[in-house]
Order: structure tokens, then sequence, then C-alpha cells
């Protein structure tokens, strides 16, 4: 076994909000396997994990809000947070990229008052979208039933705890609130043919 050091980077860009005291975090991880390896669940194939579900769908999602956000300020309105996007690095390896977020925060800590997780949002069906940590917020199982009103009404289902597989992870055992996005596992999770014509473009 022979080990490497290497030096990885998150992506994090920032909206200046109205009251830039008050901080939204909106994260996806951008890594994936590459040619497999360990993490892999076709191990024997070396060959290019695409992660086109896990997770450029939820980078692309994060790059899309970016941009309408981005829009309506160039119009002339401002988000009454900070909003801060972050596309974390080394999630597959264990959250590093969002765990050294917390840990070296661009804003202070405290100052974050909720962060939004998308990881795996590209395979909806039948309009069933996953949302976690509505239990870490007071606020949260009303504010997901009006946006999910608003937005047309999905299939919900809500699971209260803050912890899991992800980068909203890392923020939760800071005692920040979070949310997370999914549209659901499936057989292509960690294989090669987790691959961009399977994504549900419409419902992303």
């Amino acid at each position: 076994m022979r080990r490497t050091r290497a030096r990885i980077r998150n992506v994090v860009g920032r909206l200046p909000g109205r009251d830039t005291s008050r901080v939204l975090v909106v994260g996806a991880h951008f890594d994936h396997l590459g040619f497999g390896g360990e993490r892999s669940l076709s191990p024997d194939q070396r060959v290019a994990h695409p992660g086109a579900d896990d997770n450029a769908s939820g980078t692309a999602a994060l790059l899309g809000v970016a941009g309408r956000l981005a829009e309506r300020v160039r119009r002339g309105w401002r988000p009454e947070h900070d909003v801060i996007f972050a596309a974390f690095t080394g999630e597959e390896m264990g959250i590093v990229g969002s765990s050294h977020f917390v840990d070296h925060p661009p804003r202070p800590l405290e100052r974050v008052e909720a962060m939004l997780n998308m990881d795996m949002v590209g395979r909806l069906r039948d309009d069933k979208l996953m949302v976690m940590g509505t239990g870490t917020a007071a606020e949260f199982p009303e504010l997901v039933a009006n946006v999910n009103r608003a937005a047309g009404g999905f299939a919900l289902t809500t699971t209260g705890d803050g912890y899991g597989p992800s980068d909203h992870s890392s923020f939760y055992k800071r005692q920040v609130p979070v949310l997370m996005l999914f549209t659901g596992a499936h057989g292509d999770y960690h294989r090669p043919s987790d691959t961009w014509d399977r994504i549900d473009g419409p419902g992303l």
C-alpha cells in the first residue's frame, strides 16, 4: 500500500444580503469515485464512475439556484440573508470538505441560521421527494409544506433527523439547522452506470 497526499478544495461563492450578520448556506458535493476503488459497488471494474446523480445532480441544482438568485440580484432584488453557495469536495471519503468548512467558516458559524444540502436529486420518480432534517428547526415543517405547495406539490417524505451520510451532517453536529433534498436510491449508486442519460432533467 502506498499513501499519497493531495490538496483538495471546496468552491465557495456568496451573494450579500440585506442583513450580512445572518447566513444561509446552500451546498452540494462535487466529488465522486473517479475510477471506482473500495467505495464502488462494482469494485472489480476499474472504469470511470461518472456520478451523474451522485452528485453531479446536486451540483447542477446548486448552480441553478445560484444562477436564478444572481439574475434576481441583477434586477435589483437582494436576499434577506447572506447566501453562501458551497460546492464541497471529499464527501465520498467521509464529508471531508464540509467538515473543513465548518471548522474554518467564511462567516462565523454562529451566524449560519440554516444549511440546505442537495445530494442525489436527479432521479425524480412519481414526484417523490425526500426532505431530511425537518425536525432540526421548529419552523421547518410549516416552511417545507408551504414551499411544496408553492412548487406544485411533490409527494413528500420527511424525516426529522439532521444526521445522515452527506454534508449536512457536518453542520448539524455544530448545532446548525439543516435540510437535505434527495430523490431516492437506485441500482446505479456508486457504479459505472450512474450516467447522464439516466438523469430526469425536468425533475431536476
